[in-house]
C-alpha cells in the first residue's frame, strides 16, 4: 500500500483508540469517529449532523432491508450502528479492537430503543469470531487504512458474508503520492493516527478485487469531507485547552497534523460498494 507503515498492529491501534478516549476524544464530532459529508446545497450544517450523513450514504448503498443481519467493522462507540439499525430495521453486530469502545457502544446500545437489534464484541478483522455467511452485509468505516494487510480483512469479511451480500467501504485514500513537504505531513498522519497506510483509489479497488469481491460503485467524495478537518482540528484544540502537560501538547499536535492533511489537495475520500458474488 502507498505509504504504509509496517509495524501497526491490530494492539497498538486498539490501543491509540483507548489513548484518545481517555483524553475525551471519542465524543468531540457528536459520537461518530469518522468524517462529515457536507452537500453543496447545505455546508453549514453542523459537524454532528455531517457525520450521521456520512453513516447515511453508507447505509443507501447497502440497501438493506429489514431483518437483514449487518457486519460493522471497526464499530468505533456504536453511534452508526445505532443509527442503521433504528432507521433500516436490521441487526447490528459491530467489531472493534478497543475495548473501551465494546465498553462505551454497549453502554449507549442499553439506553437506546434498539437494544435487542445491536451487539458488541472485541474482535481483529484479520480473525473474525464467525461462522462462515453468517451476516447478509457488513461496512467498513474508515477502518482499511489501519490494517497492514487490506486485502485479507477484505477476504476475512467477505468469508462470514453470504453470497449475494454487500460491503460499504468508506476511507481515506491518496489520490496522487504525497510528495515533499506534503509526505512529512503524511507520515506524521500515520504516524499519530496507527494509520498502516493510505492507499489511491486503484489500491482499493485492488484490494477488494484480490479478496474476491464485485465493485459496484467507487467515488472519490473528498470534497464533500473536507471541512472534516478542519471541524476535527478545531475540537481537537478546544480539548487540548482542558488537558495539562503531554496530553496537552499531544492533543494540539494531533489538531495540527490533522488540518495539514485536511488541506492537501492530494487527500481525498472513497466510498466503495461491492458486492459478493
Amino acid at each position: 500500500m502507498t505509504a504504509q507503515q509496517n509495524e501497526i498492529t491490530p494492539e497498538s491501534v486498539g490501543q491509540a483508540y483507548d489513548r484518545f478516549a481517555d483524553a475525551g476524544a471519542a465524543t468531540v464530532l457528536g459520537g461518530n469517529l469518522h468524517v462529515g459529508h457536507w452537500d453543496e446545497d447545505h455546508p453549514d450544517v453542523p459537524v454532528a449532523e455531517a457525520t450521521d450523513r456520512l453513516t447515511d450514504l453508507v447505509a443507501e448503498r447497502l440497501a438493506l432491508r429489514p431483518g437483514r443481519h449487518l457486519l460493522d467493522v471497526g464499530c468505533g462507540i456504536g453511534v452508526p450502528a445505532l443509527r442503521i439499525a433504528g432507521a433500516h430495521g436490521v441487526r447490528v453486530t459491530g467489531v472493534t479492537v478497543s475495548t473501551q469502545q465494546v465498553a462505551e457502544a454497549t453502554r449507549r446500545a442499553d439506553r437506546s430503543g434498539v437494544r435487542d437489534q445491536v451487539s458488541f464484541r472485541f474482535a481483529d478483522a484479520m480473525s473474525l469470531p464467525f461462522a462462515d455467511g453468517s451476516f447478509d452485509d457488513a461496512c467498513a468505516i474508515e477502518v482499511l487504512a489501519h490494517l497492514a494487510d487490506p486485502a485479507a480483512a477484505l477476504a476475512e469479511i467477505r468469508r462470514v458474508v453470504r453470497p449475494g451480500g454487500r460491503l460499504v467501504v468508506s476511507d481515506l485514500c491518496q489520490r496522487q503520492p504525497f510528495t515533499g513537504e506534503g509526505r512529512a505531513v503524511l507520515d506524521e498522519m500515520l504516524s499519530m493516527y496507527e494509520f498502516a497506510g493510505i492507499g489511491s483509489p486503484g489500491e482499493h479497488r485492488a484490494f477488494l478485487a484480490g479478496a474476491g469481491w464485485e465493485v459496484l460503485e467507487l467515488t472519490d467524495i473528498g470534497e464533500r469531507v473536507r471541512a472534516s478537518y478542519g471541524h476535527g482540528a478545531a475540537a481537537f484544540r478546544e480539548l487540548a485547552r482542558s488537558l495539562e502537560g503531554v496530553a496537552a501538547e499531544g492533543m494540539s499536535r494531533a489538531a495540527e497534523v490533522m488540518e495539514a492533511f485536511g488541506r492537501h489537495p492530494d487527500t481525498g475520500y472513497v466510498l466503495i460498494t461491492a458486492q459478493r458474488p
